[in-house]
């Protein structure tokens, strides 16, 4: 790793850690994602389909290119250099992919995680569907990634409407729906991967009654704006939560302002450390990068 980065690191590190003591919903401290009304925290848990305690983690992979036959050399580049110094800087793995809306764009670990709080996108969409005067909790479950307001959505949804909100996105995820880990929200376990995150991400516009949801991942508490939430004119969500074993991932997926339109991005961090600090500047890390990269435009605006 070069003294560059080892400065760098050491600065999102620092900022980061500054981030974390104030990242609590409602001004507590960081507590684990689908606990209290507070967003979680957390590196690798298992995916939906694994046991709770066997953590599915998938070796970084080289950029992978998906669905498409033709993708730009410079945009594998550019993730894979902005996964390289991540896990350079932090060790342990990470992930990114971009999408225009068919064509899917990834570098690092694109494994299926738990969503965490990410999940609470295609709910409130779902959520407000059914019922438009549940702009309240929609609001606090976005903006401030409230648990207790995002459950109040999901308990209003008929089975399969969150997984229809996520089928129209391009994102055919089944939420999960099994108590997996006790302690945890239910469809905070759903397993879904950068990639189809970024798709969902790209296809979102068009996705029926999803203007109201996006309006509010441009208004995102500022104490959970590292990440994609630094890159200009960002729409977002993050989601955060520990392992089994304590150890914190972040995840993040959304929209930021580039040359040509909105570009659709998606993000996991998961350090060596376990630190929700780390994960942090890693994602921050990872999201600076992509600032002048050439990028695909999502199509769907």
């Amino acid at each position: 790793m070069s003294s560059q980065l080892r400065v760098l690191g050491v600065t999102l590190l620092a900022s980061s850690a500054l981030a974390l003591a104030a990242c609590s919903e409602q001004g507590q401290p960081v507590v684990p994602e689908e606990t209290v009304s507070t967003e979680a925290v957390a590196p690798d848990p298992a995916p939906a389909a694994t046991s709770p305690g066997s953590p599915a983690v998938a070796p970084p992979a080289s950029a992978s290119e998906e669905a498409s036959p033709s993708v730009a050399p410079d945009t594998a580049q550019a993730l894979q250099s902005a996964v390289d110094m991540a896990v350079a800087a932090f060790d342990g793995t990470a992930g990114i992919a971009v999408s225009d809306g068919v064509t899917v764009t990834s570098a690092g670990d694109d494994t299926a995680y738990p969503a965490w709080s990410t999940s609470k996108v295609p709910i409130a969409i779902a959520a407000l569907r059914q019922d438009p005067s549940l702009t309240a909790p929609a609001a606090a479950a976005i903006t401030a990634s409230n648990n207790e307001a995002a459950e109040t959505l999901w308990l209003s949804l008929p089975a399969g409407a969150a997984d229809q909100v996520l089928a129209e996105g391009g994102a055919p995820v089944t939420m999960n729906t099994v108590k997996i880990r006790p302690e945890f929200s239910v469809f905070g376990q759903t397993a879904w991967s950068p990639s189809s995150q970024a798709t969902f991400a790209a296809n979102l516009p068009c996705v029926a009654g999803s203007a109201p949801v996006l309006e509010l991942m441009g208004q995102v508490n500022s104490d959970q704006t590292y990440g994609i939430g630094q890159l200009p004119g960002a729409r977002f969500k993050g989601g955060w939560g520990p392992d089994p074993s304590g150890s914190y991932q972040v995840r993040q997926f959304g929209r930021f302002a580039g040359p040509n339109g909105d570009i659709a991005v998606a993000l996991t961090a998961i350090p060596a450390s376990g630190q929700y600090g780390d994960a942090q500047a890693m994602a921050s890390m990872m999201a600076t990068q992509l600032a002048g990269a050439t990028l695909p435009t999502a199509t769907c605006s």
